[in-house]
């Protein structure tokens, strides 16, 4: 296998595979420190062979050592050039300290002892020495965040390893092409660059699949990880066919032995795997074998949490979620309360409330849909003060979270018929969302818009007409000015134009029920002005029937109101096109 141990799963910090410690060699030590002692020209090199085999085992079916173990051994290992006269072992044992430094997370001090073996005094390192201290200094920057500088250096160890001559055996542990190619996608990923990520992933692909069992002892840990990542990257791109053509290789690579050696690594990487494959299957259509595949995930996440609780519960929240998302476009929605309660316990006992009230609130959702709206109500509320609690830490992070569950609130107030609630839920969603469109108007805007329909709504169902129309305006407003600026809204606003034709109704029959005839006609002139800006068929359609109906029920009361008020006779309706978009009514 590769000695560079590479970043673990993408949203996973780097895994340093818990296993044996080489306990042969470890054993008999004591006899070439003791050498290393007595007679240092002989036994110091045997003493840094003996170390260096701890840390880089050659055997395939060892299973790497301890974080702990590499940081004694390449501490003494770099202890032991320091006072000989060998600056290219130095070098190495430097870079190999380097190595071990990335895997404990200590990124900063594996950089400096990166920057000390580049200058050590004398050093002519192999290219493919070379190489590998570019590969380590990618994943020391990666580590650190800074993944443009870790791109340019990880771009230097594929250029190196791909001019390397076929390596010394020493060397052959140190990492190998298709390692650094893996590296290389990673980083691409991480910026976001997913189309060239997957470019990479696809190239290490063809390379590892002509492999002999030989060749791909060093890149026992590559392979799975390099398949399970390229199916990420497809499905992330919406190349859903090319990901499920790819998922056998994947599987097998990720169901060999390996298994039995590294369990939380690999078991980490079938999780993410057959998460990527259920979402893929859902989204062309697959979605009973879909659900199969997320429950296999889930399985798969349950054994591992098993074995390594602690690192286990971050892919079983992955694999709940994706089951939670196949089951919910199956409408198994009993199922998928489970999943998503089983989902509440894992971010509950982490504390992560942001993640708690946004499962909570997808519970409101699942429950709603079953028709229990007391209960999605209920869940709701817990999803806005689970919600407010993270606000309160980080309001700049948190708050358009809340602002989103305050106006789902308000909907299953609505739904559950309190709207004694559900309009200052509405309200409050809509002023927080005003205030971060204050600051990011690009981002908040559309938002802002989406909230003033629901106060809208709650208002209509309370009857205060003046207040929703006032709403609606301002998100029609709100809309056409981002429809300047090149948004693509005009499905929400085609929405809001609904929306506000069946309130100017509403008010209208309000204000003749009460024998408000001037409000009626107020309204009425409003629903008319509508039409004339709205290119929405359904909106032209019930004006028409609108202004039927009431003329038929209320007969002269209300054309001899709308004359005194218009000048203009009660209007009949003719449909023309308006340039092949539709209909609209013209007045007469």
């Amino acid at each position: 296998m590769s000695a560079v141990q590479l970043p673990g799963v993408p949203g996973r910090p780097f895994s340093d595979g818990e296993g044996a410690r080489m306990g042969l060699v470890r054993m008999t030590l004591p006899v070439p420190r003791a050498l290393a002692r007595l007679v240092p020209g002989v036994g110091r090199p045997v003493l840094g062979a003996a170390l260096s085999w701890t840390v880089l085992p050659r055997w395939v079916a060892l299973r790497p050592p301890t974080t702990a173990h590499r940081l004694a051994v390449t501490e003494e290992l770099v202890s032991l050039y320091r006072q000989s006269s060998d600056p290219d072992r130095l070098c190495r044992a430097l870079a190999l300290r380097a190595s071990a430094l990335v895997l404990a997370g200590r990124n900063a001090e594996a950089c400096a002892a990166l920057d000390t073996a580049h200058a050590v005094p004398g050093a002519r390192p192999s290219v493919a020495q070379s190489a590998y201290a570019h590969h380590v200094r990618a994943q020391a920057l990666m580590g650190l965040g800074r993944y443009e500088e870790a791109l340019e250096a990880v771009r230097e160890a594929v250029e190196a390893y791909r001019r390397a001559p076929a390596p010394a055996r020493r060397d052959r542990v140190l990492g190998n092409l298709p390692g650094a190619l893996r590296t290389h996608g990673l980083v691409l990923a991480r910026l976001g660059r997913t189309a060239e990520s997957v470019t990479v992933y696809e190239e290490c692909a063809a390379l590892l699949r002509p492999m002999s069992l030989r060749e791909s002892a060093h890149v026992q840990l590559v392979r799975p990880r390099v398949f399970v990542e390229l199916v990420g990257g497809l499905r992330a791109l919406g190349r859903y066919e090319e990901a499920l053509a790819v998922g056998p290789e994947a599987r097998e690579a990720a169901y060999d032995s390996m298994g039995w050696f590294m369990p939380e690594i690999i078991l980490t990487l079938r999780v993410s795997l057959l998460t990527d494959l259920a979402a893929c299957e859902s989204a062309t259509g697959r979605r009973t074998r879909a659900r199969d595949t997320a429950e296999e995930a889930v399985a798969q996440a349950h054994r591992l949490t098993e074995r390594h609780p602690a690192s286990g519960e971050w892919p079983l929240t992955v694999a709940l979620e994706g089951l939670a998302t196949v089951l919910d476009e199956l409408k198994a929605h009993e199922d998928e309360l489970t999943a998503l309660r089983e989902l509440v316990d894992l971010h509950a006992r982490h504390h992560d409330d942001a993640s708690l009230a946004e499962t909570l609130d997808d519970i409101a959702r699942c429950l709603g849909q079953t028709g229990d709206h007391r209960a999605a109500m209920t869940e709701s509320e817990r999803a806005v003060t689970v919600a407010r609690r993270a606000a309160e830490r980080d309001p700049a992070r948190h708050e358009p979270l809340l602002a989103r569950l305050l106006a789902n609130l308000s909907i299953r107030q609505q739904d559950d018929g309190n709207m004694e609630s559900a309009v200052p839920s509405a309200r409050e969603a809509v002023a927080l969302t005003r205030r971060l469109a204050e600051a990011d108007w690009a981002t908040h805007q559309p938002d802002t818009a989406r909230r003033l329909r629901v106060l809208g709504q709650a208002l209509r169902r309370t009857g205060a007409y003046a207040e929703a129309v006032a709403c609606y305006e301002e998100a029609e407003a709100a809309l056409r000015e981002l429809l300047t600026d090149g948004g693509d809204h005009t499905a929400e606003l085609a929405l809001t134009h609904a929306r506000l034709a069946t309130t100017h109704r509403a008010a209208a029959y309000a204000g003749l029920d009460a024998g408000r005839t001037a409000e009626a006609v107020e309204a009425l002139r409003s629903f008319l002005a509508l039409t004339w800006r709205s290119d929405a068929p359904d909106v032209h359609a019930r004006c028409v029937t609108t202004f039927h109906e009431i003329r038929a029920e209320f007969g002269s009361d209300v054309t001899r109101a709308w004359e005194r008020a218009t000048g203009q006779p009660y209007p009949t309706f003719v449909y023309r096109r308006v340039r092949g978009r539709g209909s609209k009514p013209a007045a007469r």
